[in-house]
């Protein structure tokens, strides 16, 4: 179905007024079950072959906006105007137009003191919560108490039977720019999706009046507004992707200072080791480190600055003084340079960072084993070049001074790990919606 095609021309059926013997249209045949004669105001029923008077009615208390018979283009498809009808409740009255056109249907306009919202034909029921409603992840809250709707005037045709004095129980519920309508009469319920729609949108589309300079979607004020007799879908043209960004990055700004407070107290020592080349040194201690918090992360960073074409092993330990039992973990520092056809190039980094995740409450020795080696050709354990022979342009025959290392422990750190995860979890909506609103651009 192509909603964007124009409406075609179609058969028109004449009928008679048996009240005043007018000629009057049917503008959709086969569809509509009463029509309002626009002579004298009687609501005829056209669902019969003969057309019989149901209810005189006086039309000249209605004042439409929109004549019957006006055509409009919203959200890319043209719409005629087949019907109109006056409701009120306590303190509140409004109009409603229904729109007809052949290929998508039925759909509404409700106007409220100048204000417009349109709506189509809800098909999935929304999912009652107390006081909200769930409709198609959205979570929309009711505005006001159930209110009793009275239809007041009715002009043209429909494609249910209609009257003045027939009344519905109305609930509202808000969503930013779009509101759900819940109306129940005789037993029968039905859902509305009303979206505001911006200043002379609706007057520009039906050439009311020239149309004005276009503003934002206007928020809906009244719960008069959100009543309709037919369920109706309709996206809003409000863009919801700013509000969803600022979301997310107070959220994150929030998880960040949660795990920066979880960390626990600071503690903070550093030492620094050789690593030699050949072996590896064992049992070298670096110092001692507290943990005041039941539970805490312990980061230690190696950082070794005269490393290039080499790397070091590090086996760490954390040896609990209370217990003597030892969590370890390991570590490696690399960095690799050189130059080829693409010209030079370089590899690893002079520093890493080892993480030790749920270190438990008390005191701890922390000891590292190390070794260092180099690269093309590493130097064994005499203290000679590599087995393998040296390569051209030659190693040193003699033992290379061993690798110092910096090595620093810190307590009151948080997981880089988890913290990223946060901060993809949190942007994924954001993220959606933007991707959504590219496509349907």
């Amino acid at each position: 179905m192509n909603q964007s095609r124009e409406a075609p021309k179609k058969a028109i059926r004449a009928v008679s007024c048996p009240n005043c013997g007018g000629t009057l249209e049917v503008r959709a045949a086969g569809w509509s079950v009463s029509l309002a004669c626009q002579y004298c105001g009687s609501i005829l029923d056209v669902s019969r072959p003969e057309v019989q008077i149901i209810e005189r009615h006086n039309r000249a208390a209605a004042d439409f906006a929109l004549p019957l018979g006006s055509r409009g283009r919203l959200f890319e498809t043209e719409w005629e105007v087949i019907g109109a009808l006056t409701r009120s409740d306590a303190g509140d009255s409004w109009r409603e137009y229904l729109l007809f056109n052949p290929y998508v249907g039925y759909r509404w306009l409700v106007e409220y003191e100048g204000d417009w919202q349109f709506g189509t034909m809800l098909l999935d029921r929304p999912e009652d919560n107390g006081s909200s409603v769930v409709w198609r992840g959205q979570r929309f809250r009711q505005e006001d108490e159930a209110a009793l709707a009275i239809t007041d005037t009715v002009i043209g045709e429909f494609y249910w039977r209609v009257a003045s004095g027939d009344r519905a129980l109305c609930t509202s519920y808000e969503c930013r720019d779009s509101s759900l309508s819940r109306e129940e009469s005789d037993g029968e319920v039905n859902w509305t999706q009303l979206v505001a729609l911006s200043d002379g949108h609706v007057e520009s589309a039906f050439g009311i009046f020239a149309p004005e300079p276009p503003e934002a979607p206007k928020r809906s004020s009244g719960q008069a507004r959100g009543y309709a007799l037919f369920a109706a879908e309709a996206r809003s043209e409000a863009s919801d992707i700013p509000a969803l960004l600022g979301v997310s990055m107070l959220t994150i700004l929030a998880g960040l200072l949660l795990m920066v407070g979880f960390a626990g107290g600071s503690a903070h020592m550093s030492s620094i080791v050789d690593a030699p080349f050949g072996r590896t040194a064992e049992g070298l201690r670096v110092g001692t480190i507290t943990v005041t918090r039941p539970w805490q992360f312990v980061n230690v960073m190696a950082r070794a600055d005269t490393l290039d074409n080499q790397w070091v092993d590090l086996d760490y330990s954390l040896v609990d003084r209370a217990t003597g039992q030892s969590i370890d973990a390991s570590g490696l520092v690399e960095h690799y340079s050189g130059s080829d056809s693409d010209g030079p190039w370089s590899e690893g980094s002079i520093a890493t960072t080892t993480q030790f995740g749920h270190v438990p409450k008390g005191t701890y020795d922390v000891f590292v084993d190390t070794g260092a080696h180099r690269w093309p050709t590493d130097v064994p354990a005499d203290g000679t070049s590599s087995a393998w022979g040296t390569p051209s342009g030659g190693w040193a025959d003699d033992k290379p001074d061993p690798v110092p290392v910096e090595v620093t422990v810190k307590t009151n750190t948080m997981s880089d790990g988890n913290f990223w995860t946060l901060c993809l979890l949190v942007m994924l909506m954001p993220g959606i919606a933007i991707y959504r609103g590219w496509r349907n651009r």
